[in-house]
């Protein structure tokens, strides 16, 4: 379970490739492809084993402009899906 102080970091099995303003995940393992946008890339970088996730929400919603409640929700979420797929530890 993804917490506000979980350090998630990429799987070394996923192989990311930035394509326009999306980013395109492959996993290795399961040979599964994903496609990221924007904001998605975002958290995607941020997913190095040293942000917290309360640090990602902070620079996520800095960078946006909007506030760390409005997307608290989408960043978690999104991070549970990562998580789902393998492609984050």
């Amino acid at each position: 379970m993804i917490t506000l102080g979980s350090r998630p970091k990429r799987a070394e099995q996923v192989i990311a490739q930035k394509a326009s303003s999306d980013v395109l995940l492959f996993n290795i393992e399961d040979g599964n492809y994903y496609s990221l946008n924007e904001i998605g890339g975002k958290i995607w970088e941020l997913c190095d084993g040293n942000h917290s996730v309360a640090q990602v929400i902070a620079l996520v919603a800095s960078e946006y402009e909007t506030s760390t409640e409005e997307i608290h929700k989408d960043v978690t979420d999104l991070l549970e899906n990562l998580r789902g797929g393998k492609l984050i530890v």
